[in-house]
């Protein structure tokens, strides 16, 4: 079987950058600890000088000779004043001529926390500069923000392109990495801790299998974002945990961006020689010691359920509360459809015992099948997405008549698809009217019309007991004869007609067999799959739809797991991978106490106790 390459190194030059040093600081960061990566942003500290081009040739024929690979960090973003770039077309012939492979290509930073999530001046510094990636943008529609956004990062990546680069990294902060590859992107990487990287990681996993990318990365930068208390121990505890998480989640590059040298940040300072610093070299060197000892095959974990990032969706999962930087309308802030991403929080975490929606012979409600899940674009064409068992929406989405065709595809060759009718709506304005899918489409996925009424109601719901999809259990009584569950508030549904779908659910306001004439959940045979729709046009961030969504997204992923020929089962301070050929990766995300771990295979059972923060690799 194939083995993965996995890179690990840190970034030059976080905290000030000579370029007469940078052999001497690659020397002993990355040579004397043998990491294989190294990050280097040329640029003089609160400068943006021009840098001799000798030097980068100097640094490629070193780290070449030395088996590093490497990237260079903001040099058009950051480029001196009447320079599109730090760097020349000769010079980058000459870096490729000099290094081949180990010349990975060149990396824009951060331009979805700057470019979506911030507000204009967020980034204003000292004596009055702003950073040109700070913008006040003003849209019309979620459409033209988003056509905005590629367009923008889709300059930097011109400039690279004409100066002969192939590849452009990202390092991302926030979900919005599936913008960048569109607009011309090839490698991602994200940055943690900035938001959960449970979702973020996810993410950046979804995007790069989209896009068939050949290595995708996690940039550390712990020192900013694992804490703001340095000599807090579960500070560094976090920082072996993000390295041991990412590495079982596939990430092929690791980066530190820095604490390995010093930590200078929220008034502290720590040098080199503190215990701060040597723990994190420690950490870097033990995950070195994991990648050679390792032999993760290539492909990443097997992966069942993903959850789709909408059409036009900007959640980034970290920074601001309004999407595309719009903070100055009051319609752009974060509403239903973005707090609908929180429902991705339930994941990794078991059911209360109270749960009555929760069955079977195992408690498998923490994870999906193998324990991952992956978020992937919407636009991903349909042979991407039909690697998926599931499909479940959850934040913005703008609905296309091609991307109804799609799905509708994706669930005839066999997959299973959650939405709601929120998901549905062709609108691309916040707030605006809502437009729903034409008669024929809508039957042919869902298999009910839209009557063109809706009801505003704060009735509960009553299940069937049967579902159509095989190992998917619904909360309902064989006889309907049962209190009605998961009323929360009035909501909005949309009113259907039954067109070979069948009612899984309706709402109801008696403990009777009855109910007021609204198909709640949907569900559709198409060739071998099954569509299931929420009929509320709220998102399910909406109050009164969350517990019915929650339920529905929970019972998905755990009927997912009730099929996999690998079972897991634990603590929910669990994270746990499988990759082809058997191999499970288990962590113990626990500051403190152990675990056991109980795996099923082929009707065998074997327990496993995993001490505080232990990674154990299971060949099954």
């Amino acid at each position: 079987m194939e083995k993965d390459l996995v890179l690990n190194g840190v970034h030059i030059g976080e905290h000030g950058f000579d370029p007469e040093k940078v052999i001497d600081e690659i020397t002993e960061r990355c040579i004397k600890p043998e990491l294989n990566f190294v990050t280097i942003r040329p640029r003089y500290h609160g400068r943006r000088d021009p840098i001799a081009q000798r030097y980068f040739i100097e640094w490629a024929k070193f780290l070449s000779e030395n088996k590093i690979y490497f990237v260079f960090l903001y040099t058009v973003q950051f480029a001196p004043e009447g320079k599109d770039s730090q760097l020349e077309p000769e010079t980058i012939a000459k870096i490729k001529e000099i290094a081949g492979e180990y010349f990975l290509g060149d990396m824009i930073g951060e331009v979805g926390s700057s470019r979506a999530c911030k507000q204009a001046g967020y980034f204003k510094k000292q004596g009055g500069r702003v950073d040109p990636t700070a913008l006040t943008l003003d849209y019309p529609d979620m459409k033209a923000a988003h056509e905005g956004y590629v367009k923008g990062v889709g300059e930097y990546i011109d400039i690279d392109k004409k100066l002969g680069i192939e590849d452009v990294i990202s390092v991302e902060a926030t979900g919005l990495n599936k913008y960048n590859a569109e607009a011309g992107v090839t490698i991602p990487m994200l940055e943690l801790m900035c938001g959960n990287p449970d979702i973020l990681v996810s993410s950046l996993r979804g995007t790069a299998r989209a896009i068939d990318s050949k290595l995708w990365g996690t940039y550390v930068a712990h020192e900013w974002y694992g804490g703001m208390r340095h000599t807090d121990v579960l500070k560094r505890k976090r920082l072996e945990l993000a390295y041991k998480y990412a590495y079982l989640s596939g990430t092929n590059v690791f980066c530190l961006e820095s604490g390995d040298e010093c930590l200078e940040s929220y008034g502290d300072y720590f040098s080199a020689d503190s215990e701060i610093c040597g723990d994190y070299r420690k950490i870097l060197s033990d995950t070195m010691e994991l990648i050679k000892k390792d032999s993760r095959p290539k492909g990443g974990p097997k992966v069942s359920v993903a959850f789709v990032s909408g059409l036009h969706d900007a959640w980034g999962g970290w920074g601001g509360s309004s999407v595309w930087n719009q903070f100055h309308r009051r319609e752009w802030g974060h509403s239903d459809a973005e707090y609908s991403w929180r429902l991705l929080d339930e994941i990794g975490a078991k059911r209360q015992w109270t749960d009555i929606a929760n069955y079977g012979e195992n408690d498998l409600s923490a994870s999906p099948a193998y324990g991952m899940y992956d978020i992937v674009p919407i636009e991903a064409d349909v042979d991407h997405l039909s690697r998926y068992e599931c499909l479940i929406f959850v934040g913005w989405n703008s609905m296309t008549d091609e991307n109804m065709d799609k799905l509708t595809e994706y669930v005839r060759r066999g997959g299973h698809l959650l939405m709601s009718a929120a998901h549905l709506n062709y609108s691309t304005v916040r707030g605006g009217n809502v437009t729903l899918p034409c008669a024929e489409k809508l039957q042919k996925l869902f298999g009910c019309r839209f009557s063109g009424d809706v009801i505003t109601t704060n009735a509960g719901l009553k299940f069937k007991f049967e579902a159509l999809a095989e190992n998917r259990l619904y909360p309902g009584s064989k006889d309907c004869v049962a209190d009605p569950i998961y009323s929360a508030g009035y909501a909005d549904w949309a009113k259907t007609e039954l067109c070979g779908g069948y009612a899984a659910a309706v709402l109801s306001d008696s403990f009777v067999a009855t109910d007021i004439g609204i198909n709640a959940v949907i569900e559709n045979k198409v060739g071998s799959g099954v569509a299931t729709l929420v009929t509320s046009i709220n998102y399910p961030g909406h109050g009164a739809i969350w517990p019915l969504y929650r339920a529905l997204v929970r019972e998905f992923i755990t009927a997912s797991a009730r099929e996999a020929d690998i079972k897991v089962i634990g603590s929910d301070r669990l994270r746990w991978s499988v990759y082809d050929g058997g191999k499970v990766y288990l962590l113990n995300t626990d500051y403190d106490t152990p675990i056991t771990v109980t795996l099923l295979k082929d009707g065998k059972k074997t327990e496993i106790t995993l001490k505080s923060l232990e990674l154990k690799i299971v060949e099954v």
